[in-house]
């Protein structure tokens, strides 16, 4: 479109007519229905209670609270503000539903699906749980662990946790287990709501889990750090849901992992990472699953030798951050042209490196050669690295 198109059409949009409700914030109905998701039957819509909230960015304008009529039926009356969102919330046997509108979709009617409550976690099940270990610093003593858990709830009841039981265990909650010592604890979920409890050996979630929506599960990532003093460390645990499937992923030049329960499928290369896996199926609820690490890097001579070559040298088991993206920088870490030199050993590497730097100091070289010469040193380091590990181990 032309400038002076556009033009014309900005003119014609401030003159043509506008909603009266929606440019002068007039009043409106929104009505709405609670349907129930299972066995209607029973179901007395008069027992939930909704709220609207209206909301323009962060800041909440307004709230409202109706009880729906005997068929359902429920309606609130708001000023129909462009620019304003319209959250609706359902609150039916200590668990919360929603459905959203913009100002421009108020005439269409809202919708809220609920179901009955349950406090049997039985109606949960653990689809995969994966666990990562995304990396180690033997400086400072600890691994980071990422693990990620889908769950489906079959059953056409959502989960609501007893909140007046008594006691640690918090039977009816979401729950996790950690290995002992675990810290700095991040949790995510595509649940909305809730808090994260600590219990024994793990941690709780007080969320309603609703039944699973098609090709929806519910989505689990937490990760968390360990401290070692030992090249081994035990990561075992007591698998509450079970789970239909187990993955343990550990990068070769960080650790090798063991376990009883799993099949170790080998070493892969993963753009250019070189990553072991363990897998196992049909775990049991309350089934204690063994995972260990060993191996683990330490501070040695190499460490000292590593920093005299300089401050680019990467530290290849640097944890990876945390979220979703975590394992997939893990496993692309590595995805550049491979070192020329062949046959190198770690000192000649070291010495190299240490030569490039006193060269590139006396401006010798440009900027661009020593940044490409110093990737290549780095790559083929921790190449000769993965080497002697993969050697370690096939002995």
């Amino acid at each position: 479109m032309t400038r002076a198109a556009l033009s014309v059409a900005l003119l014609l949009l401030t003159l043509a007519p506008m909603p009266v409700l929606a440019q002068e914030g007039g009043e409106v109905e929104i009505s709405g229905t609670v349907e129930h998701g299972g066995d209607a039957s029973s179901f007395d819509p008069t027992q939930a209670r909704v709220t609207m909230n209206v909301l323009e960015g962060v800041t909440l304008v307004s709230q409202q609270t109706a009880l729906p009529d005997a068929a359902g039926a429920f309606s609130f009356t708001a000023a129909a503000t462009e620019g304003r969102e319209f959250f609706f919330s359902v609150e039916y046997q200590g668990a919360s539903y929603s459905a959203f509108r913009d100002a421009g979709r108020l005439a269409d009617p809202v919708v809220v699906t609920v179901f009955d409550a349950t406090h049997d976690t039985a109606v949960l099940t653990v689809q995969s749980h994966t666990v990562i270990v995304t990396g180690a610093v033997p400086d400072e003593g600890f691994v980071e662990i990422l693990e990620r858990a889908i769950v489906r709830n079959d059953s056409g009841l959502t989960l609501t946790p007893d909140l007046n039981a008594q006691g640690p265990a918090m039977l009816s909650f979401m729950r996790f287990a950690l290995p002992p010592g675990a810290y700095n604890l991040d949790v995510r979920s595509n649940i909305v709501g809730g808090q994260v409890l600590t219990v024994d050996r793990g941690f709780a979630l007080n969320s309603p889990i609703p039944p699973t929506a098609s090709g929806q599960p519910h989505q689990f990532e937490f990760v968390y750090r360990l401290d070692y003093d030992k090249p081994t460390l035990d990561l075992s645990r007591t698998m509450r849901f079970g789970a239909e499937s187990v993955r343990f992923v550990v990068p070769v030049d960080v650790a090798t992992p063991s376990s009883s329960r799993l099949t170790d499928l080998g070493a892969t290369d993963f753009d250019g990472r070189l990553l072991r896996l363990l897998e196992g199926q049909d775990i049991a609820p309350a089934e204690v699953l063994d995972l260990s690490v060993s191996g683990l890097p330490k501070r040695s001579a190499f460490d000292v030798a590593r920093e005299s070559a300089g401050e680019w040298y990467v530290r290849y088991t640097v944890p990876a951050a945390v979220g979703a993206t975590v394992a997939f920088l893990l496993l692309s870490l590595l995805r550049r042209k491979r070192m020329t030199v062949v046959g190198a050993t770690r000192e000649q590497l070291l010495a190299e490196a240490r030569a490039l730097r006193e060269a590139y100091d006396r401006r010798d070289i440009s900027t661009a050669v020593y940044q490409g010469r110093s990737r290549d040193i780095r790559e083929a380091l921790v190449q000769v690295e993965v080497q002697q590990r993969l050697t370690a181990s096939d002995d």
